[in-house]
């Protein structure tokens, strides 16, 4: 296909959603949710256990400081495609990753 077909992706949760004030913050540096979900008693149980055990052996968590949304979006625009979120609020979210066509042959495209 031509350089600029773009292949898309979607990845969904059902998770609850963002809420519709916080959906353009998400993609910022530094914001974060993660403080008001570690209270949220949805996230407890067998969630919070898995959480706990994945952190075992880290100096810390490796969530929750804000560079995990806006990392992905800049690298998908570095590469010519886009990172695009849509959230039903009570229900989930799907991030669609759309890049474009590598096949070696646009002059513009290096990595």
């Amino acid at each position: 296909p031509p350089p600029h077909i773009f292949t898309p992706s979607r990845i969904s949760d059902r998770g609850g959603g963002i809420p519709h004030d916080l959906l353009d913050k998400v993609t910022e540096y530094h914001f974060s949710t993660a403080e008001a979900s570690a209270q949220d008693p949805r996230l407890g149980g067998p969630f919070r256990n898995l959480m706990d055990l994945s952190n075992i052996g880290q100096a810390g968590p490796m969530h929750g400081f804000g560079f995990g949304l806006p990392t992905s979006r800049a690298y998908a625009e570095y590469l010519g495609g886009s990172l695009c979120l849509q959230s039903l609020q009570g229900v989930g979210t799907d991030v669609y990753l759309r890049l474009r066509h590598i096949d070696g042959k646009a002059e513009s495209f290096r990595i």
